[in-house]
């Protein structure tokens, strides 16, 4: 464990890294904080988890229909000016729905809601297989699968205090506030991510062009293709916790935003301390991720039998810890195995396939909630991912054919 924390501790020493995280910890409050107000205010509107399920699918949509163009920009220009351009993008955006927010207050149109849902998606499109590959050139080539690894860490860190940031100003009934917050986090990380300076181990980019087709290299490279695989059947429900938690909140709980926000705290305290777990552990490969999924699908059951908000809290604390834990992993694996000519367009699909199954099990899951209630959807998550995971430790486990010399 020592050398495992010394590992953490010598890639934090980095300066460039330093910087590079700073304005992934930017991204990941402001992020938070905006998405939690977003979630929170179409559910008051609307009172409809299909249509907080319907909100997420025109996000994460976007990303899959723009995901080839933003792989072949990351791969052929410049990453760093790419992703200053993009977060200064998105501080112009959240900050014009702040401006509009604190102008009408309870009278915000949700047309206005979701004209800036799909300006961030277009933005994030293009924006989170850039910070992905970014990675590679921020560290050396030996140190990509533990800084991968961090990135997960350092969002879950942003994630902790912009919920706590939601918490606060959804109770006081200033969602204004939280897309303010992800206008100012925005800009500060575009300053930061110019102070980066590239690595002299950064791939060209005429390398990076005489790379090769993505898909072609996908098929026959398993150690990236099956972790891509188990993250969908992880994202499709899983992950997309964020649909029943109003719900959650409202019904089981019988609070409001304020309890709606802890609740999503404390889902991010535990995504902190899983990430950090992982990224210091020595797990890998595929056997790992599918027993965290199933470990995961087992923390999921008992969040459908709470009605106490203490009993909430430990119960979704646990699907945190596990959640984030997974996406470390999973991040950590196929960053390190890309081709590092291929990074930015292994990063596109790779967000296509997590941003992708939220859009498609979003609604899905609304529509559970609003049929059968959060109770039901939440069995038929654990369930699933039960189901996926142990489908695909079998198939591991297999044993292999001996090959006879003839």
């Amino acid at each position: 464990m020592r050398l495992a924390l010394g590992r953490l501790a010598g890639t934090l020493r980095n300066p460039n890294f330093r910087r590079y995280a700073g304005a992934q910890f930017l991204h990941g409050a402001g992020m938070w904080a905006h998405h939690l107000a977003e979630v929170w205010l179409v559910y008051e509107i609307t009172g409809s988890a299909l249509a907080v399920g319907l909100t997420v699918a025109v996000r994460s949509g976007l990303a899959v229909v723009l995901s080839p163009l933003a792989g072949a920009l990351a791969d052929r220009k410049d990453r760093r000016v790419l992703l200053a351009s993009t977060q200064a993008s998105k501080s112009v955006v959240a900050g014009m729905l702040a401006v509009a927010a604190l102008a009408m207050g309870e009278d915000l149109p949700l047309a206005v809601l979701f004209a800036a849902v799909t300006l961030l998606g277009a933005i994030g499109a293009v924006d989170t297989p850039l910070r992905r590959a970014f990675v590679r050139d921020v560290v050396i080539a030996d140190g990509v699968d533990r800084a991968a690894r961090l990135h997960t860490s350092v969002m879950s860190v942003g994630r902790f205090l912009g919920s706590g940031a939601a918490w606060l100003f959804l109770s006081l009934a200033m969602s204004w506030a939280c897309f303010a917050v992800n206008g100012a986090t925005s800009l500060l990380a575009s300053l930061l991510v110019l102070r980066v300076v590239p690595t002299t181990g950064a791939t060209s980019a005429e390398a990076r062009a005489a790379g090769g087709r993505v898909f072609e290299y996908l098929m026959r490279t398993p150690a990236v293709t099956i972790p891509m695989g188990l993250l969908c059947s992880f994202t499709l429900f899983g992950w997309n916790l964020a649909v029943l938690l109003p719900v959650v909140a409202d019904d089981q709980l019988a609070s409001g935003a304020g309890t709606f926000a802890i609740l999503a705290q404390v889902m991010a305290v535990g995504s902190l301390i899983g990430s950090v777990m992982i990224a210091a552990s020595r797990l890998e490969g595929v056997r790992s991720l599918a027993v965290l999924l199933a470990v995961f699908s087992a923390a999921v059951l008992p969040l459908a039998a709470v009605n106490h908000l203490v009993a909430g809290m430990a119960a979704i604390f646990v699907v945190g810890v596990i959640g984030g834990g997974y996406l470390s992993l999973s991040n950590g694996s196929v960053q390190s195995a890309a081709d590092p000519r291929l990074q930015g367009r292994v990063s596109a699909v790779y967000g296509v396939v997590f941003v992708g199954a939220r859009a498609v099990g979003g609604p899905i899951l609304g529509w559970l909630v609003d049929a059968f209630g959060s109770r039901v959807a939440l069995v038929t998550v654990g369930s699933f991912t039960a189901a996926c995971a142990l489908v695909c430790l079998a198939a591991v486990s297999r044993p292999r054919p001996l090959r006879s010399d003839a």
